[in-house]
Parts: structure tokens; C-alpha cells; sequence
């Protein structure tokens, strides 16, 4: 739901080891009340941020990173992280947000870890369908897969085999967009500097201002 002079909410979705975070955490220092009324006018709140919620649904429940893979807890926490995401975004409902991942991201990692019919059961719940719709309305980026050394070991993300694998789930990102009928901006894998990615999100937050 959007008011007068409100951008759209914006979602940073991708592959893990991609800069999303990053990106966030550098975004928040910058976007001060001052520059967001320079940039996008008087009566424009400051946004609101959705922490990466799988981090703390693992933390709380007990999951590590390896638990991603297995069949029937993977499912399971993927559940738990759609169903965390879909809280956090009722609870601002009428605000402006910028969140750190999205309701397709445990979508798309159920279908790349346990397969087809586990993501299709994901996507039957009537909370994706909100965040569905949500999403249709927002500005999407994807952040591409392409330096690998920001990939890190912490007990929290799940290790890929190959880098292969890593690409493959970013290449699935897009898909997916496109099936649900999301339309999606791509961070440039190439664009590397953490200034320039900040400067890059606000550019497009101002083109998708509604």
C-alpha cells in the first residue's frame, strides 16, 4: 500500500555472498532524513528496514547452515523463513520498507535444495500470495553472483559445492521472478565498489518513485 510521495518498497534478492547486506547496512548510514526530502521531495518518510529474517529464524530454532540441504528440515525452515518474512512486512504494512531479502528467496532455495514440489508447496500458502502481490508492486533488485571471495563460511549460510551451484541459484532468482510475473532490476556483478552499489539503488528507487 503506497501514500502520496512514497516510494515503492524495495526488496535485495540474490544468491547469498552477494552484498545484499552490504549494501543495506551501507544504505542505512547514508540515506539521512536531510538527503531522502533533496532527493525525493518534503513529504517523503524515512523507509523502514527488514533485517535478513533467516538469520534470526535459524538462531532462534536451532538451524545451521547444513540443515538447508536436507530434505524435510530444510523444507522446514524454509517455511519458517517465508512465514518470518511475511510478518515483518504486515508490521509495516503503510510504511515505506527496504528489505534484505524477500518472500521468493526461500522459495527459490527449497526448489534449488529439495527440489520442485517443495518450492510448489511454498508457493501454495496463501501468506506468498500477499507477498506475491507485494512484490508485483515493488522495485526488486537482483544482486548477480560474481565475486566469489565475498562467499564466507560463518555457520549460517549454506556452503555451495562449486561455485557452479552458487551462479546457478542466482540464474534461478530470475527465473522465478519472471514465472511469478515480478518485474526485477540486476545489481551488476561487475559493479563492485560499495559506493557506487548505494548510489546505484537510489538512482533506481528515484526512476520507480510512485
Amino acid at each position: 500500500m503506497h501514500v502520496s510521495n512514497q516510494p515503492r518498497n524495495v526488496y535485495f534478492v540474490g544468491a547469498h555472498g552477494t552484498g545484499k547486506t552490504t549494501v543495506l547496512q551501507a544504505l542505512r548510514k547514508h540515506l539521512t532524513t536531510h538527503l531522502i526530502t533533496e532527493m525525493y521531495g518534503h513529504e517523503t518518510e524515512y523507509p523502514n528496514f527488514i533485517e535478513e529474517v533467516v538469520r534470526e529464524v535459524m538462531q532462534r530454532d536451532g538451524y545451521t547452515g547444513e540443515h538447508v540441504k536436507m530434505p524435510s528440515v530444510g523444507l522446514e525452515l524454509q517455511k519458517r523463513t517465508l512465514m518470518a518474512q511475511f510478518k515483518a512486512e504486515q508490521a509495516l504494512e503503510t510504511k515505506w520498507f527496504i528489505s534484505d531479502r524477500s518472500g521468493i528467496d526461500p522459495i527459490i532455495y527449497a526448489r534449488v535444495f529439495q527440489g520442485e514440489q517443495a518450492a510448489e508447496e511454498l508457493t501454495r500458502l496463501s501468506e506468498w500470495h500477499v507477498l506475491r502481490e507485494r512484490m508485483r508492486h515493488a522495485l526488486v533488485i537482483v544482486f548477480e553472483p560474481g565475486n566469489e571471495r565475498w562467499l564466507e563460511v560463518d555457520g549460517v549460510r549454506v556452503i555451495c559445492k562449486d561455485l557452479e551451484e552458487w551462479r546457478a541459484i542466482g540464474t534461478a532468482f530470475c527465473q522465478a521472478l519472471e514465472d511469478h510475473g515480478i518485474q526485477f532490476a540486476i545489481m551488476p556483478r561487475d559493479l563492485e565498489d560499495l559506493n557506487q552499489r548505494v548510489l546505484f539503488v537510489e538512482r533506481l528507487v528515484g526512476h520507480y518513485f510512485t
